[in-house]
């Protein structure tokens, strides 16, 4: 059955059906609107759309897959802030001549990462695109007792970290435009397909660092990007050691393979996912010890300075990184 022939009706019904229950307290799916308790601390909240031919194709992932990191890079916006999501809200444009079993594995997809997260659905859209899919998501989070987290407050000396791999969800990218698929037929593609097609948004590590840092963001456009936005208020500039940056074993395998710069990948790549945050000296132990206890080491890359720019301490001397090719979603191309 296709979705024209289940109708809008038909087609909510099935999402409802396939959704965990909300709290006491929340009215969700049935109703005009959504209904949510007034929040002590406030609420936080994001939106992110997935459009298939410009941030997905089908041939690249399942529906499961997609719902799955729609649902991530919401929640990652969150984390970034120090939250915690609670409920989300989706907007979706399909073709009615789409097989209804294809919004089931996408919502199966969004209920399991809800799950993931500790949040559930309670709303949003259904309408028909005749243009390809679109899969937009909003994220509703309560901050944590530190209060939101800014991407604004970073001060000269600030240690800048990051806590997990860079680079490697380019590398996946990559291997999926050269025809690679899930789940490749390497312990290396697995790694990367991973990185780029499933990534886990870094919430128990944004909860435990939000009292302890000055500013914090999520890579989500690259490194460059991320501490562009970081650096642009206050009159402070970025210093970042090249060799520091995380890049794990199979990326720089497959850079070397394709004859690519991976520190590159790392700057400019995006879609990692990871938090990067500017934490004073002194904190730097207390925020070290906070993210091993939940299994989650970080790592220091460089150091807020009071000289606008950001450089790139490499082999070769220091580099003024070029925001040019930072991310731009509606830049023509990009050539990394």
């Amino acid at each position: 059955m296709n979705i024209r022939q289940l109708g809008e009706r038909g087609l909510i019904s099935t999402i409802h059906r396939l959704q965990a229950t909300p709290a006491m307290g929340y009215i969700g799916i049935g109703d005009d609107a959504a209904f949510l308790p007034p929040s002590e601390k406030g609420w936080l909240a994001t939106s992110d759309m997935l459009v298939e031919g410009t941030h997905f194709r089908w041939q690249w992932m399942d529906p499961e897959q997609l719902g799955e990191k729609a649902v991530a890079v919401n929640v990652s916006d969150i984390a970034a802030m120090g939250g915690l999501p609670k409920v989300c809200l989706t907007s979706l444009g399909v073709d009615g001549e789409v097989d209804v079993q294809v919004i089931e594995g996408i919502y199966r997809g969004v209920a399991r990462a809800l799950d993931r997260y500790g949040a559930v659905l309670i709303g949003g859209d259904t309408v028909e695109s005749s243009a390809g899919l679109v899969l937009d998501v909003m994220m509703l989070g309560e901050p944590s007792a530190a209060g939101p987290v800014l991407r604004r407050g970073a001060r000269p000396g600030d240690r800048l970290v990051v806590t997990g791999r860079l680079g490697a969800a380019y590398g996946g990218l990559q291997l999926l435009e050269r025809g690679v698929r899930w789940p490749g037929t390497s312990m290396l593609e697995r790694s990367l397909l991973t990185a780029q097609m499933a990534p886990l948004a870094r919430v128990e590590a944004g909860v435990a660092l939000a009292p302890l840092v000055h500013a914090m963001t999520d890579i989500s456009d690259g490194l460059v990007s991320e501490l562009r936005e970081l650096s642009q208020f206050g009159s402070v500039g970025v210093r970042i050691t090249e060799s520091l940056l995380p890049i794990d074993q199979a990326t720089q395998e497959l850079a070397a393979e394709l004859d690519a710069r991976v520190s590159d990948w790392a700057y400019y790549g995006g879609e990692d996912y990871e938090l990067l945050a500017a934490i004073a000296p002194s904190r730097m132990p207390e925020a070290r010890r906070r993210l091993e206890q939940i299994g989650l080491a970080f790592c220091e890359v460089g150091v807020i300075t009071d000289e606008p720019g950001v450089i790139a301490v490499t082999a070769e001397g220091e580099v003024l990184l070029d925001d040019a090719r930072a991310y731009d979603p509606f830049a023509a191309s990009r050539i990394l």
